[in-house]
Order: C-alpha cells, then structure tokens, then sequence
C-alpha cells in the first residue's frame, strides 16, 4: 500500500457525558468523511463487528460500549443512503452472543432501529472460502459478514495475554463462527492474519472511553482514557494504539506479521490528538500469566486434555 492511511484520535474529558462522546466521534468521522478517506456509496449493506467477547459491560473494559456503537450507526443513517445495517459477532468458547444482546443493553438500543439487525455470525449461513493462508485453507464464513459492502471493525482498547494488545485485527479473529476459538491459540498470530485476509476492514473504530490493562482480554482492570480512536487502515490503527498503550507495535508479533502478510501499512498519518500527548503506560501482562502462554501455546503440550481445559478457562478468548 503506497498511499499514506489516517488514524484520527479524540479525547473525552467527562468520560459519563454521552453528548461529549457522541460529539467527539461525530468530529472524528466528519473529518474522515471530509478528507474523502470514507466513501459509501448509495444503497449499500454495512456490517458493523464490535468486540463482545464475554458477558460483562463496557464500564469493566472487557466489551466495545453499544451506545458508541449507536453513536456510529446515527452518524452513517445522518449521512449516507443506507439499506441495512447489521451488527454481527460470532459465538467464543465462553460466550453466547444472544445473551450478550440482551444482557448488555444492544436489544434495548438497536430495536428501536429498522434499518438496523443484531445478528449472532455463528448462526448464520456460511459460505466456504478458499484461502491459502498461514493456517487455513479453507474457512467457512458467515455470508452476512463476506457478502456485506462495507466492513467496519469496533474494537477496545485493550491488553491481551496472548498477543499483547487486542484492538482491530485481533477483533476480526472473533468474526471467525467456530464456537471453539480456543483451539486456536497455540496459532493465534497465523489466524489472526487469516481471518483477517479473509475480510480486510473499511473503517476501523476502537473504543478507549475504558480501556483495559494487565491480564486482558476479560481479567485485567479497567483504565479509564476517554480515547476514541478511528482508522481507515487495521495495521495503522492497531500500531497507533499500541504507541497509545506504551508498547513498541514492532514487538507485537501479530502486527509484524501481518505487515509482511501485506494486510495493511504502518504509514499513516495522525489527526487530532497526538500520540505522544496521549500516550498512557499500560499495565503489562503478569510474568506468570506470559510464562504460562509461552508453555500453553507449545503445540504439543497444548494437547493435554486437564492442561487445555484449564487455559481455556483462564485465557477465555
């Protein structure tokens, strides 16, 4: 990719202030559509992926705030010709998505939308991809999801015990219908990459109202930034947020391999906020939890029944 991506930031000093979120989004994605980064053409189907990966709400850090996601919704509907809106995410080994819906308050919002469908990735109709990637060869995706005009990835601002940090191309590995993703870990830098050459984003969103440190993706602690981040590149984004987190993006193995995978570039340009003003040291994964990783994902002894089902457990992703 030769052209330069975008990666705009904003900063939310009240960080309950539903109006000052909606306004800085709205700011963020004006521009975007401004500088002609976001092109939707009339009458298309969007499909928006926000990172649920357990029942637990926003204010934990755990899962993407579906009023920031409602936000994005009234931004597109106020601005485009749209015909549908689907909000898809796809079944984990510890996660319903059903009872996410409704438990976390997206029937509640989104029922009041017609335009607008929830819709559980897993169980709907598949299409088979053929893929010559690092792990797959063949997938089977979700049609909604592959068949859909325009892909915008809502991930969270987080840390990951397995790949460091989780926020636009570790969220595409949840599109992934398999319920038993924890069979993958010991591979997890591959499929990510492939899922996401399955389906590159057109916008990518991260939510950092409340972030996530130390043993993320659902056991750390929840670190209120304020932060909105949003992307017209994954890689870009991604490697934006890992400068955000204090974390070198070079060192993030899933980011390196996925720029030599081609899957995004690591130019891009910043607006609004700077890194460097809102860089914030996160937490590190504990030692015994990266110890623990590094024993888990050997591959030959991830096949120990007792041994997988309690990482499973503990890593839960």
């Amino acid at each position: 990719m030769t052209e330069k991506n975008i990666v705009g930031i904003a900063k939310v000093k009240h960080l309950q202030n539903k109006s000052e979120i909606e306004g800085a989004l709205f700011n963020l994605l004006n521009q975007m559509k401004d500088r002609r980064i976001i092109k939707i053409p009339p009458k298309v189907n969007i499909i928006i992926k926000p990172n649920i990966c357990l029942v637990r709400g926003y204010e934990t850090g755990v899962s993407v705030d579906p009023f920031i996601v409602k936000c994005l919704v009234d931004w597109l509907l106020q601005n485009y010709d749209i015909e549908t809106i689907t909000i898809g995410e796809a079944d984990a080994t510890e996660l319903n998505v059903e009872v996410a819906f409704k438990v976390l308050g997206w029937e509640d919002i989104f029922n009041q939308y017609p335009d607008v469908k929830l819709l559980n990735l897993t169980k709907d109709e598949y299409i088979d991809i053929d893929l010559n990637g690092l792990y797959f060869k063949n997938l089977k995706m979700s049609r909604s999801y592959i068949k859909s005009d325009f892909l915008i990835s809502v991930g969270k601002l987080k840390t990951h015990t397995m790949t460091g940090i989780t926020c636009n191309l570790k969220n595409l590995y949840g599109a992934n219908p398999i319920k038993n993703k924890a069979q993958y870990h010991p591979y997890l830098d591959e499929v990510i990459c492939d899922t996401n050459k399955v389906r590159l984003p057109d916008l990518c969103l991260i939510d950092g109202i409340i972030a996530m440190e130390g043993a993320g993706p659902v056991s750390g602690a929840p670190k209120p930034l304020g932060l909105l981040v949003v992307g017209n590149d994954a890689v870009a984004t991604d490697y934006a947020c890992a400068r955000i987190m204090g974390f070198n993006p070079n060192k993030i193995s899933h980011l390196k391999l996925a720029v030599k995978q081609k899957l995004g570039s690591t130019d891009y340009e910043v607006f609004g906020e700077r890194i460097e003003d809102v860089r914030t040291e996160f937490e590190l994964v504990p030692l015994w939890k990266r110890l623990a990783v590094a024993i888990y994902q050997n591959k030959f002894i991830n096949r120990i029944p007792l041994w997988k089902k309690l990482m499973v457990r503990l890593f839960r992703a």
